[in-house]
């Protein structure tokens, strides 16, 4: 059975990957943390997705800044050349007896193209693949924990429960552990298909790959084709129990797989790809988007790159998916701002475009995600609020007429909402009173005489502090920042931005922003570092002799913490022109509610800050022996930082003195580079790897020493 082009292919025999050799003193990086809803919202299979309005949906573009690339002629075959060719927004959601996924495909080339064909071909399609481990992982795991050292071509050994035969399983998938032998085993894991396609009245074509070649029983599938024919809907569903018991075939037949029951707070093991197809069977020429960024996960269930957390909706009314960021936080980030966005690889990025299922209209329409769409992210550390933003924009990027700082808004721009106070107590933003039915408190500034005070009327719904407003929902200050588009180049600079809520000024103490197009002029990438500090003290612009009305009143310093949820949301802006004229710009948001720039009950999303432990390469003490600390076994740790641009390290260890190899492989199995290749002695060693002369994507390292033949993959993004 032909099996689908991973982003990442099995180049040779014998490759592994090893286990983690991050040091976890707090959480994981959160850059791959899901949202599943658990009892949300019912969903009904019929291709409208207007009942996944609580489910979180992940945008999948070439775009997405783990990719490196907007530039794709270099990656013809593997990628959509653009997000118009093919891009997606993908959702899961759950409830006690099934699993459900929702897909909105934007194909401006043949979608769902016909051709009658067996189901297990559906991957010469155009198709939705899903890939899930379902167990608990935990929530200190960071990726499934199926680890152990897999032979290509051979796999595992299964004890067949009635013959008592050894079964080679030929994949790194999981069934139970009563059957498998290896210490990492935790639940089933399961590769399941559907094809895209005009299903009509017939049966859906469903398949279930890893052990099991079988077709799903039961499921309910629908695809509805957009009314302009430029993409389609599908929604899925496939209950658990059509994933348990006796269903395997084969070497399999023997094997019953367990009956998966979700639970609040879970974490799975999961991924997912999408095929585009333009040209029908025998000589298909599908190309992939995925979720995560490993690649042959038909094969090896270790490989899957997303965690679900589970979220019970009734037990956690708080905390829609839909509505949930999770703000990476460090004491100390490693964010260079130099819009490079290979320091972000363990934020989230969100996506924002037209094609979003829930998507509002705020103003104008772009003409499709390739005109303008976008990724955003955010990060904190105890200083500093960090964002970034990669934006395909192919009318006129970065448009360069310089104008005062508050006009930043006529023009491309990025515009951030923050309501910097916790509220995880309530589902939304306690701020509910509206301009004009709350009042401030400031010392009047008349003479020598401080103590009198002044009551200054409240236009918008912004607060300060409590002690200042006069109302019970005050928790905190509430902020508008804005920063422009503009080529600064790769230097930080103090950029032309501006600060709306109360505060009328532009901010320059201790601000770095930097921005430049991509390589192909298709887009830009702009990274923006706000000192926590720039956002307190006495920090609203007045006139003299006259103060302005918010002049004398101290705005409060930020502490972030982990666990706090945050109020915020986020835009950002296209135009095309550059006459300065308004009116003209379209808009694309996080969350739905328009006029943010007065109304901060209207910020809609939560970020929730957690600490995530740095990606640090460190080796288990168990790694190594007494006597000068040797490895007792060979060590191939993740590069570091990856993704890179254009150097990275690599960090090994051999237990005993030999012949030692260190390769760097393409994607299509060429290798690209030889780093090592001769006799060493045994020990820890390091290796700088400069890729000035290779084009961004994702490449593999291989090491061989002895017997052992270990292989990673890391990103270069230029």
């Amino acid at each position: 059975m032909k099996r689908f082009l991973p982003l990442l292919l099995v180049i040779v025999t014998g490759l592994c990957l090893t286990g983690s050799l991050y040091a976890q003193t707090d959480a994981p990086a959160v850059d791959n943390l899901y949202h599943i809803a658990l009892n949300g919202d019912t969903v009904k299979i019929d291709g409208d997705l207007t009942d996944w309005s609580d489910a979180q949906w992940k945008f999948l573009s070439v775009d997405r800044p783990i990719y490196g690339i907007l530039d794709t002629e270099n990656e013809s075959g593997i990628y959509p050349a653009d997000p118009q060719d093919a891009s997606a927004w993908f959702a899961v959601k759950m409830d006690d007896d099934n699993i459900y996924f929702g897909l909105r495909v934007r194909d401006e080339n043949a979608p769902l193209l016909t051709g009658t064909d067996t189901p297990e071909n559906l991957i010469l399609y155009d198709h939705l693949n899903v890939f899930l481990g379902l167990y608990d992982i935990g929530t200190d795991a960071y990726v499934s924990p199926h680890e152990e050292l897999f032979i290509a071509g051979s796999g595992f050994a299964l004890t067949d429960p009635v013959t008592s035969q050894e079964v080679l399983t030929g994949s790194s998938y999981r069934i139970d552990a009563s059957y498998d032998n290896t210490g990492s085993t935790l639940g089933a894991d399961y590769q399941i298909g559907v094809r895209a396609i005009d299903y009509g009245t017939d049966p859906a074509i469903t398949y279930n790959y890893g052990y099991v070649n079988a077709e799903i029983p039961n499921t309910e599938v629908s695809v509805q084709l957009w009314g302009d024919s430029k993409g389609y809907n599908l929604e899925w569903k496939v209950p658990f129990a059509s994933l348990a018991g006796s269903i395997g075939s084969g070497n399999y037949a023997n094997f019953d797989w367990p009956l998966y029951a979700p639970t609040d707070g879970e974490i799975i093991a999961f991924d997912a790809s999408i095929g585009d197809a333009d040209v029908a069977s025998p000589t298909p020429d599908t190309e992939y988007l995925t979720l995560g960024v490993a690649g042959g996960l038909e094969t090896r269930a270790e490989r899957f790159s997303f965690r679900g957390k589970i979220v019970d909706m009734e037990l956690n009314p708080n905390n829609t998916p839909r509505w949930s960021y999770y703000v990476d936080y460090k004491s100390t980030q490693s964010v260079t701002i130099d819009a490079d966005l290979s320091d972000w690889e363990d934020a989230p990025f969100t996506g924002l475009g037209q094609d979003h299922p829930i998507f509002v209209e705020i103003q104008g329409i772009p003409s499709s995600p390739s005109d303008f769409s976008g990724y955003f992210a955010m990060k904190m550390d105890d200083d500093n609020a960090y964002f970034a933003v990669r934006v395909r924009d192919e009318g006129t990027p970065l448009i360069p007429t310089l104008d005062t700082p508050n006009l930043s808004f006529n023009y491309d721009h990025l515009s951030v909402y923050l309501g910097l106070y916790d509220i995880s107590d309530v589902p939304s933003n306690p701020h509910v009173e509206g301009p004009g039915e709350f009042e401030m408190y400031r010392e009047r500034f008349a003479g020598t005489d401080t103590a009198r005070i002044d009551t200054i009327d409240a236009n918008r719904t912004y607060r300060i502090r409590p002690e200042v407003d006069n109302v019970e929902s005050t928790r905190g200050a509430d902020y508008q920042m804005l920063l422009r588009a503009l080529p600064y180049g790769t230097e930080p600079v103090d950029p032309e931005e501006y600060s709306g809520a109360y505060i009328d000024t532009t901010i320059y103490k201790g601000n770095e922003a930097a921005a430049q197009l991509t390589l192909d002029e298709k887009g830009y990438v702009m990274e923006w570092r706000v000192p926590f500090s720039s956002l307190a003290g006495e920090i609203s612009k007045g006139s003299t002799p006259l103060p302005g009305n918010f002049r004398g009143i101290e705005w409060p310093l930020f502490m972030p913490q982990n666990g706090t949820t945050i109020s915020f949301d986020a835009d950002i802006t296209d135009r095309d022109d550059s006459d300065g004229s308004r009116g003209l710009n379209r808009f694309l948001r996080l969350g739905d509610q328009p006029s943010l720039w007065r109304d901060s009950k209207s910020f809609k999303m939560r970020g929730i800050v957690t600490k995530t432990a740095p990606k640090v390469a460190v080796s288990n003490e168990e790694d190594f022996v007494g006597n000068g600390g040797l490895p007792n076994r060979v060590i191939l740790a993740q590069n570091y930082p990856n993704p890179f641009n254009p150097t990275t390290n690599i960090e090994y260890s051999v237990p005993a003195a030999g012949k030692v190899t260190l390769t760097v492989y393409n994607v299509v199995g060429q290798r690209v580079a030889i780093l090592v290749d001769g006799f060493q002695q045994a020990g820890s060693k390091v290796v700088n790897f400069d890729a000035s002369g290779l084009s961004s994507g994702i490449y593999l390292y291989q090491l061989k020493a002895g017997n052992e033949v270990l292989t990673r993959k890391f990103t270069l993004i230029k």
